[in-house]
């Protein structure tokens, strides 16, 4: 089920693009009203400038006309009132044409002397009704110190109480009683040009919500045609960080975007064959990794495990799954592993260790090999370490000592007593024939123990040795056992033991080398009559089973104490040394026993219990 579109109307994207349309618009609007209203309201002072220029010429005329129907030489203003004089005024013939003009027009006319007294005010309003003309004084300043006309704005303290001044005094110096140098005044309250100037500016404001409106629709437009696809490639990319690579964007048109959605889409498919490679490479790695014999451990810089293979966990006697994550001396108890690990990121360099691991079943060796994982900067970003198992190198090596030692110490007896002989013999050559004999003898003995001895160590070796066991074939295990049979019958005769075998009718076919078994037998049977005393029994028996055959070898002997019988097919383990050594044994046949049986199948067990005798049994599969 695919998530719901959100509306166009929540998309910020529209609302900032529409913020930048309103915005631009505002400001343009506002920029272009304040320049039009300025030049509107310049036209109309300039306007208003002209009209009270021709009024204050008329009320001028005006004024002349007062002055011709006074006689020259009187003063008609004296003992006058203003009122009184703008009565005289309003009664010539231009004064009521002025002064009819000037009320319809909201014009007020008055004259300054020069000591800013207020000589005529026409007409006479009423005191509400007059303005107030906070800056005539100034005006007639200028206009007097200039010569010329002067306009000028003027601004009261009270609400709404602007005034437009234009003053100009009188060619020459005047009538007397108008006083000295005066100056002739027009003023006219701002308010009618300020209501035109507000009539423009809500037309203005109008125009403008008109404006806002249409930016919003177009912005709209705009966004509806551009949000989209930028939807769904959001949608598409939102999926590919998600890991779902199979999500493509629809081409619809051939501009910028339709370019990135064809980028977006091959990007989505150079991904996934990306990832798909990476997903095979990392389970090859871990394939490889899960298949080595040797143990590797991965952490980060922080010691933490990234990776543990089976047979990491199998050496350090912990499990591999719920390594991951933790940090290494948490995982695993052995010290020298977490202090590997370690150097190889402190210093940067490869780190060697050997290491005993002490766990059951049996303690192990286990060589540490630390190298330490670079990033593309050349930084320690992790290290790895290498754990082999070298528990079975070092079993080897010990038991090659072992071996070592026990072949120098066989080989030396009868060395050392045949030297011993000779010496003597040739120490004496008077030495009577009886004794000289005896000596003769025992050297004889000497070199035929050390021959057997050297003939069971190339035995050894060579079933030791891979592929030299010799050529197995399919034969009758009953051959070999008559044959060895036959060979110590007149041993165990001659000292008093009775040897019964006891052999099927029908063929016991096994597939091995015919001499090796016919080896191992002798040996069982050799050791069997040699440790039986005088008068004692003997038993051979070969047993048929399902898959396999068992040769079994009892005796009524001196047995063998429990603690000896995991140690008895060891090489030169005797149980007792002196005894064995007096029937001339070498202390190798049950291990050559041992090694033939398990070089073709086979296996070999002893039952014994001391004083009573013993049993080996051993068991070969059927060809």
């Amino acid at each position: 089920m695919t998530a719901r579109r959100p509306s166009i109307l929540r998309s910020r994207f529209l609302w900032k693009l529409f913020a930048g349309y309103g915005l631009l618009l505002l400001l343009t609007l506002a920029v272009v009203g304040e320049l039009v209203a300025a030049n509107v309201r310049g036209e109309l002072l300039a306007e208003a400038r002209g009209e009270l220029a021709g009024l204050l010429g008329r009320f001028e005329v005006a004024l002349a006309e007062v002055e011709l129907q006074v006689p020259r030489g009187d003063d008609p203003a004296a003992g006058e009132s203003s009122s009184a004089v703008a009565e005289r005024v309003l009664a010539t013939a231009s004064g009521r044409g002025v002064i009819a003009l000037a009320r319809e027009r909201g014009v007020f006319l008055e004259v300054y002397d020069a000591e800013g007294r207020v000589v005529v005010a026409v007409p006479v309003p009423a005191a509400a009704a007059r303005p107030a003309i906070g800056g005539a004084p100034d005006a007639v300043f200028r206009a007097r110190e200039r010569g010329e006309l002067v306009a000028a704005e003027s601004w009261s303290g009270r609400r709404g109480g602007g005034t437009f001044v234009v003053a100009r005094p009188l060619e020459g110096d005047g009538p007397a009683w108008l006083g000295r140098q005066p100056v002739l005044i027009a003023t006219r309250p701002l308010a009618g040009l300020d209501a035109r100037l507000g009539g423009m500016r809500e037309l203005f404001v109008t125009g403008s919500l008109i404006a806002l409106l249409c930016a919003f629709g177009l912005a709209w437009l705009h966004t509806r045609a551009v949000d989209r696809p930028l939807v769904r490639m959001s949608e598409v990319a939102r999926a590919m960080g998600q890991g779902d690579f199979t999500r493509r964007v629809p081409i619809l048109d051939r501009d910028s975007f339709g370019e990135l959605a064809q980028a977006l889409n091959r990007l989505g498919t150079a991904s996934r064959d990306r990832m798909d490679t990476m997903t095979t490479d990392r389970n090859r790695v871990l394939a490889i990794l899960g298949a080595m014999v040797e143990g590797v451990i991965a952490v980060d810089a922080n010691e933490r495990v990234v990776h543990m293979n089976a047979a990491a966990g199998r050496i350090l006697g912990t499990q591999a799954a719920a390594a991951e994550g933790r940090r290494v001396w948490e995982v695993t108890r052995v010290r020298e592993v977490s202090e590997c690990l370690g150097a190889a990121l402190r210093t940067g360099e490869e780190q060697e260790s050997e290491v005993r691991v002490v766990a059951p079943p049996r303690d192990r060796w286990v060589e540490l090999h630390a190298n330490p994982l670079h990033d593309a900067d050349r930084v320690v970003a992790g290290a790895v370490v290498v754990l082999h198992d070298v528990s079975e190198l070092r079993r080897l090596e010990a038991i090659r000592r072992d071996f070592v030692a026990n072949v120098s110490h066989e080989l030396k007896t009868p060395i050392t007593a045949i030297r011993g002989l000779v010496e003597t013999v040739l120490d004496d050559p008077e030495m009577e024939v009886p004794f000289r004999e005896r000596f003769l003898g025992r050297i004889r003995d000497q070199a035929h123990r050390l021959s057997s001895l050297v003939s069971d160590l190339l035995t050894l070796s060579r079933l030791e040795s891979a592929g030299s066991h010799g050529e197995a074939s399919v034969f009758d295990l009953r051959g070999p056992v008559r044959d060895s049979v036959a060979a110590l019958t007149q041993p165990a005769e001659a000292r008093g033991i009775t040897i019964e075998v006891d052999m099927p009718d029908e063929p016991l076919r096994v597939q091995a080398d015919a001499d090796s078994i016919r080896v191992a037998a002798s040996n069982l049977l050799d050791n069997a009559v040699k440790y039986t005393p005088e008068g004692g029994h003997v038993w051979v028996r070969l047993d048929k089973g399902e898959a396999e055959v068992t040769l079994v070898v009892e005796d009524t002997g001196i047995g063998i104490d429990k603690k000896h019988l995991e140690r008895i097919f060891q090489r030169f383990y005797r149980v007792d040394k002196a005894r064995s050594r007096e029937l001339g044994g070498t202390g190798l046949g049950l291990s050559i026993v041992k090694h033939i049986c398990i070089a073709y199948g086979g296996e070999v067990t002893v039952d014994s219990v001391p004083g009573r005798g013993s049993s080996f049994r051993l068991r070969l599969p059927l060809a």
